[in-house]
């Protein structure tokens, strides 16, 4: 089977912001995976990260479908060149090419051609371009979420990313869903596709989220994510704080990691200004090698998100021994299942009581961390990947496909 393998979302490897989060780990296993079982996979790119896909050093070896504009290539190029200009500038920029994309793109008859080479198309996140789309090739697209759908509705301008993202879904291709909610979800917004075209493939998480030793200089809870409104942050910061004043704590800190979004930092520091910040630490972007370690040492993981399409850093912290508090709504029961503590993300009594639970209950505490990391064998990418590619030849092998 020869797949052409949508590597838009790996372009972003040497990022250490928001875009090397969950989607860019899903595929970047996957291609792992299939690389693995030697599959015989080719590189596609969005035409805007064709630059910066080939100067990335650990995929030279792997095949990649030439790009034929010239103008496409001319776009990529000044993109990458200016990757590192001042704010303003690269957003100009990025503009002008996203506007070159909705309006001057003219889709490329030897491109389509070239693609109908190919058995399959997968994507593992990213939305199809014009070539794709107009290719008369079996297409299949992994969906996370439709966290968009819900927060603002159905996107209705064409300039915004996430209307590329939901427009191009439709009753021909097949797709995967990365938890039952998320799948759940979109047979209820999208009721064109067919439930049998939509398939639920848990994800996996990384052979490196080991239980290290435990680092007990400092007592600290954990919280790994992208910092934004969705993931409740100020829920948990608030709470954290309750919690140790209530029970007159100092030996507990409250450490978060990840990147900050430019539209939430604001409302990060105005909470934080009401709070005693020696107790709360931001690490900003954690490397991957660091990760274990961080989630070994915690005395708890916390993550009280309102919607994950699968919520992978409860998987992580499970892995790694790290008992977890979490959300009792979306996907994150169908992770978490009943190795840790669920919570309403609303209530404050809930969360100051999770904290409690485990700060003072040693033996509930060391009983989540074994569960969490028995449950979380249940998930690997290699399974993941086998129903991926089961999925696949069940389609291809059916009569008119």
């Amino acid at each position: 089977m020869k797949i052409l393998f949508d590597c838009t979302e790996l372009s972003y490897f040497y990022d250490t912001n928001g875009h090397r989060a969950g989607v860019f780990y899903v595929a970047l296993n996957l291609f792992e995976e299939f690389k693995k079982r030697g599959c015989d996979v080719t590189f596609y790119c969005d035409f805007r990260r064709i630059e910066f896909m080939k100067n990335i050093k650990d995929f030279s070896e792997v095949k990649f479908l030439d790009e034929y504009s010239r103008l496409n290539r001319m776009v990529s190029k000044i993109l990458y060149l200016t990757k590192d200009t001042p704010y303003v500038i690269k957003t100009a920029i990025n503009i002008l090419a996203r506007f070159y994309d909705k309006y001057l793109y003219v889709k490329s008859k030897k491109a389509i051609k070239k693609i109908e080479d190919f058995d399959v198309y997968l994507s593992p996140f990213t939305p199809p371009s014009v070539d794709i789309q107009n290719a008369d090739i079996p297409k299949f697209r992994m969906l996370h979420d439709i966290i968009p759908i819900l927060e603002k509705g159905m996107p209705k301008n064409t300039k915004d990313w996430h209307y590329k993202v939901y427009n191009t879904i439709n009753d021909k291709d097949f797709y995967f869903a990365n938890s039952e909610c998320t799948r759940e979800d979109v047979l209820k917004y999208f009721p064109f596709i067919k439930p049998e075209n939509i398939k639920t493939t848990l994800l996996g998480v990384n052979e490196n989220f080991i239980q290290q030793s435990k680092n007990n200089s400092e007592k600290y809870v954990f919280s790994l994510c992208t910092l934004g409104k969705r993931k409740n942050v100020i829920f948990a910061i608030r709470n954290f704080i309750k919690f140790i004043e209530k029970n007159k704590i100092n030996d507990l800190k409250l450490v978060l990691g990840g990147s900050n979004w430019k539209t939430f930092e604001a409302e990060l520091d105005k909470t934080l200004k009401q709070y005693d910040k020696s107790k709360i630490v931001l690490t900003g972007y954690v490397k991957d090698e660091e990760l274990p370690a961080l989630y070994s040492s915690a005395l708890m993981f916390v993550y009280p998100s309102l919607y994950e399409g699968f919520g992978l850093p409860v998987l992580e912290a499970m892995k790694c021994g790290c008992p977890v508090i979490t959300s009792n709504v979306s996907s994150l029961p169908e992770v978490i299942g009943q190795a840790g503590i669920q919570i309403d993300p609303k209530n404050d009594e809930e969360m100051i009581k999770a904290y409690e639970k485990f700060y003072y209950d040693n033996f509930y505490r060391e009983l989540c961390s074994e569960r969490g990391m028995i449950r979380a064998r249940e998930f690997s990418w290699s399974k993941c990947c086998d129903e991926i590619l089961e999925f696949i030849n069940e389609k291809l092998n059916q009569p008119n496909k």
